[in-house]
């Protein structure tokens, strides 16, 4: 792929949650306007690791209350060995977003489809550090 193809090609994402409806809607969401394709989807720690290995996505967007986890940290960096260039968006219901560190950027798990839209192409855009 040219640098110029790579430039606007749609973020490749995959979706972590533990609930399968949410996945499902996150999905047909991300699908709007087709800035965002979904490359997988995944509701345990091993299926993310594995998909994050299988698809190299561009972007996670991962809810860190993944069960089996450690709430975050942790688990962003397992996703960073397998993924490394993967940017990590992470979903987050009241707490500040400093409570899952390790993250690029953070947006509410009550986002409006646009917000969210927006979230995952900036995160693709930011460099990895």
């Amino acid at each position: 792929m040219t640098d110029s193809a790579a430039a606007t090609a749609p973020p490749r994402v995959l979706l972590v949650d533990p609930d399968d409806r949410t996945r499902e809607s996150i999905a047909g969401l991300l699908g709007i306007g087709h800035r965002v394709l979904v490359v997988g989807s995944a509701g345990t720690a091993d299926a993310t690791l594995r998909l994050a290995r299988e698809t190299a996505p561009d972007v996670v967007v991962v809810d860190p209350r993944l069960p089996g986890t450690d709430g975050g940290t942790a688990f962003i960096t397992r996703i960073r060995d397998v993924a490394p260039a993967a940017r990590i968006l992470v979903l987050i219901w009241s707490e500040a977003p400093g409570t899952v560190r390790g993250a690029d950027a953070y947006t509410r798990k009550t986002f409006r489809s646009q917000e969210l839209i927006d979230a995952v192409v900036s995160a693709a855009r930011r460099s990895v550090a």
